[in-house]
């Protein structure tokens, strides 16, 4: 037999093994049970899915589902996986979505989850490049910051992209999580953390800000940021109820028995230098919690950082470990004993056909196509009377 006939063909126990591999790869990406939206639960930290097939116009982002709903109502369309985002509600069925109802829990249809946020992430975009994400031809490995959520190239966290590698990211086993320097600039307090045991770090010098100061400048720098840089990074105007915290955390520095500040016994990192952290185990029993700290994780909304977030996981799915085939006969004992009589029936008829059919091939040894099994089926049906409504074939 020729081998351009022979080159796409599969043995019986080769396709078995293969129907084998394909159902144990779904246990592993689809653990846990789908029938369930998680709207009614709120905003949680969860596993998102934006669907760029049902956004709600060509200009707009699009929305993001929840798991069990990326599953039961929007399998075949065009979706992006972003892992976990924290403070996130389903937007499935939603006016995020128009015309696309929720087959797991119908919304109202003005609906709308306004403390949502969607950045480049939910048009399929990640890291700085904002290159187009295709998990088909990714190769490169990408860490998610703490803080952002946004995914990050190593090779542009080290600069090795744009031609200029600024430093050498630790070995994957060494760190847990990661800080990128966006974060640690916007909470620049967060920069100081460089000077840890419990953070690797990668520093790099922004180009065209290179510091020209002398050293009593740098010094002078240095002495301000331990006295004032710690509320000017509130950019925010602050409250009523934030200027009494102010003035409870300025009062109770004075108290003798105030936490020491870790932050104010190292050297502080000058805003030209953006510092990226590499978290090792353990690493938030390092942050501080002095009162000074405590203020600035509330008022730059970041306090989440200091305990390891909770992230929801729908129910472990009971048919996991349940092969089709036994799913199949679990499905045939809950129907009524005649139609179950009749299913089995049907089924044994439908093999000692399937099997007739075959014997000519295995005498022969000729190859068995698509499109003999589909004439086979097609044939079938065709056999079907009209009335036959409730055959299982």
């Amino acid at each position: 037999m020729a081998s351009e006939d022979t080159k796409d063909t599969v043995t019986v126990g080769e396709f078995l093994e293969l129907q084998k591999s394909l159902e144990e790869e779904a246990r592993e990406v689809l653990p846990w049970n789908f029938d369930r939206c998680t709207y009614s639960k709120g905003y949680l930290r969860q596993a998102v899915y934006a669907c760029k097939t049902c956004k709600s116009s060509s200009d707009s982002s699009p929305g993001g589902v929840c798991y069990s709903c990326s599953i039961a109502c929007h399998a075949d369309h065009d979706l992006i996986e972003l892992f976990n985002k924290r403070n996130f509600r389903c937007d499935c069925g939603t006016a995020c979505f128009e015309e696309s109802a929720c087959q797991l829990e119908p919304k109202p249809q003005d609906a709308l989850n306004e403390t949502n946020c969607y950045n480049h992430n939910f048009e399929g975009r990640f890291c700085w490049c904002k290159v187009d994400y295709d998990p088909e031809r990714e190769e490169a490995n990408m860490h998610q910051c703490v803080l952002c959520e946004d995914w990050f190239h190593e090779n542009c966290i080290d600069g090795e992209k744009q031609g200029e590698k600024n430093f050498s990211l630790p070995d994957l086993d060494s760190f847990e999580e990661y800080i990128c320097r966006t974060c640690t600039s916007k909470h620049s307090f967060l920069k100081l953390y460089k000077n840890s045991y419990m953070f690797f770090s990668g520093t790099t010098v922004r180009k065209n800000e290179e510091a020209s100061a002398t050293d009593n400048d740098k010094k002078q720098k240095n002495d301000e940021f331990q006295v004032e840089t710690f509320v000017s990074t509130n950019k925010r105007k602050l409250g009523d109820d934030q200027e009494i915290d102010l003035k409870i955390t300025a009062l109770t520095k004075k108290a003798k028995n105030d936490i020491e500040c870790k932050l104010e016994r190292w050297e502080s990192v000058m805003d030209s230098i953006d510092v990226d952290l590499f978290c090792i185990q353990n690493w938030r029993d390092e942050l501080c919690r002095c009162n000074k700290c405590m203020y600035l994780y509330k008022s730059h909304q970041i306090e989440f950082i200091l305990q390891e977030e909770e992230t929801y996981e729908p129910p472990h799915d009971d048919d996991t470990h349940t092969s089709l085939f036994d799913s199949g006969m679990k499905l045939l004992a809950q129907m009524d004993r005649v139609t179950a009589i009749e299913g089995a029936i049907a089924y044994a008829k439908l093999r000692d056909d399937l099997v007739e059919f075959l014997k000519p091939f295995d005498d022969s040894g000729k190859t068995v196509t698509e499109q003999d099994i589909r004439a086979f089926f097609e044939s079938k049906r065709s056999e079907r009377k009209p009335s036959d409504t409730n055959s299982f074939f």
